[in-house]
């Protein structure tokens, strides 16, 4: 790892070096983009490069980590030329910038975050890529310096660490009593047909003896949490959002979308047999379909007007380690149109938060979670991932957890649907939660 990195470095110093030289030259009047960028790239063995074990021996804030699914491409960078929290100018600079790669997301609320990072790290392929982002009309020695600056430890990597510290539970937004009451109420509202489904969810806090890095936290998980998208938002060394998710809001390469319905859940146990009776009994359980279902049509009926052709896949489970899931594949051609007008801004804008976060009608279950769930949700439940001209990809933000100095709050949610039961609904959020909350037990979490 360390011989990449200096090679890396090495050649990105050569470019900065060269810039500054013909910098001179030419006035930024006549620069036709505001932003640029310098490109390494070279061969590297994907199996001993820890991208994550690079990011813990970095200073420079903020700091962001998006490790694909299926392990196929890992996104890490730090620091920020450019900040955005209008999606409408994020698209648009994307749009007309083919090399631009912005991360970030929206959260539940759909207030959106996107940053243009000083220093881009992918790895894919056998390949590692450094990308250094500047803005050319800015003044060239502050944009040198800051450049510098992020360079100075970029060799650098620390060793992800097993997470040791005592865990005692403070608080939660809702005791037992209180959620199955909540349900009553969101089963009530349901029977008068208000709602067809809503997602409710509680946070609980856990104070630490010691002060957690976001990152060893990260990589216990990434451990043992597989086939998930692993991801990191930290705005300082003390203060991080970090997640293991099972569910793909979407992903687009140029107008070929991918995205799936996730909701249904059972018990995921260590005996083989038990663990099959559970997942024949959630593809056939009439509640757990109908909620599938339900999230499946409101995918497909919100991006009806960008898409030319869709496909919905037949039911099957994703077998995580505390859970399994129903989930259903969706594949989609967007228009033209929508790829010419911004496809990511359609497409966020049409399925976040979708039913399997917020519930059905999506404008009356986002009012019940306002008016009834006693905490505020933030991040959790909201989107994190990447967009640019050519691809864009994006995580449902759950099984995620805030870490804040000696503090993590974890976060786990249910769809409650007619014929839902209070008691194993939350014995669902206990399980989901344990995900990540089994990491801080004092004996090492089983696989």
């Amino acid at each position: 790892m360390k011989s990449l990195l200096t090679r890396l470095y090495s050649v990105l110093k050569d470019n900065v070096t060269d810039y500054s030289a013909k910098r001179l030259n030419y006035s930024t009047k006549t620069l036709s983009n505001i932003y640029s960028q310098f490109i390494v790239t070279i061969p590297c063995n994907m199996d001993n490069c820890d991208l994550l074990a690079w990011l813990k021996g970095q200073p420079l804030f903020p700091q962001f980590y998006f490790e694909q699914r299926q392990q196929n491409y890992t996104l890490v960078t730090i620091g920020q030329v450019a900040q955005f929290s209008d999606l409408n100018q994020a698209q648009n600079l994307v749009l007309t910038n083919p090399k631009l790669l912005l991360c970030g997301g929206l959260n539940f609320e759909q207030q959106a975050n996107f940053s243009l990072p000083r220093l881009l790290l992918h790895l894919e392929n056998h390949t590692l890529t450094a990308t250094l982002f500047f803005n050319q009309q800015n003044d060239w020695l502050t944009e040198q310096r800051e450049i510098n600056a992020c360079l100075q430890t970029f060799t650098d990597s620390v060793a992800l660490q097993p997470i040791k510290t005592d865990t005692q539970l403070t608080s939660e937004s809702s005791t037992q009593n209180e959620w199955c009451q909540l349900i009553e109420q969101a089963l009530t509202t349901i029977k008068q047909q208000q709602l067809e489904k809503v997602v409710l969810a509680k946070s609980a806090c856990y104070s630490t003896s010691n002060q957690v890095n976001f990152c060893d936290f990260l990589a216990a998980s990434r451990e043992v949490n597989q086939d998930c998208y692993h991801f990191l938002q930290a705005t300082s060394p003390s203060q991080a959002f970090v997640g293991s998710s099972p569910e793909c809001l979407y992903a687009r390469q140029q107008q070929y979308l991918e995205t799936e319905a996730l909701a249904g859940t059972a018990p995921s146990v260590a005996d083989p047999t038990q663990n099959q009776a559970f997942a024949n009994w959630l593809l056939n359980d009439q509640k757990n379909c109908y909620e599938n279902q339900l999230v499946a049509e409101d995918i497909k009926q919100s991006l009806a007007p960008y898409y030319e052709n869709i496909m919905l896949g037949q039911r099957q489970i994703r077998q995580l380690r505390k859970v399994q899931h129903l989930y259903r594949k969706i594949s989609a051609q967007l228009t033209s149109n929508c790829l010419k007008t911004g496809a990511d801004l359609a497409c966020l804008q049409a399925i976040h938060p979708t039913a399997a976060v917020a519930g059905l009608p999506k404008a009356a279950a986002i009012r019940f979670i306002q008016q009834y769930e006693p905490w505020q949700r933030g991040l959790y439940a909201g989107t994190v991932g990447f967009l640019s001209q050519a691809k864009a990809e994006f995580t449902v933000a759950i099984r995620s957890a805030k870490i804040e100095q000696h503090k993590i709050h974890i976060f786990a949610g249910a769809g409650i649907v007619a014929g839902s039961v209070p008691l194993l609904e939350w014995q669902e959020i206990e399980r989901k939660a344990s995900g990540l909350t089994s990491l801080l037990m004092p004996s090492p979490p089983n696989k």
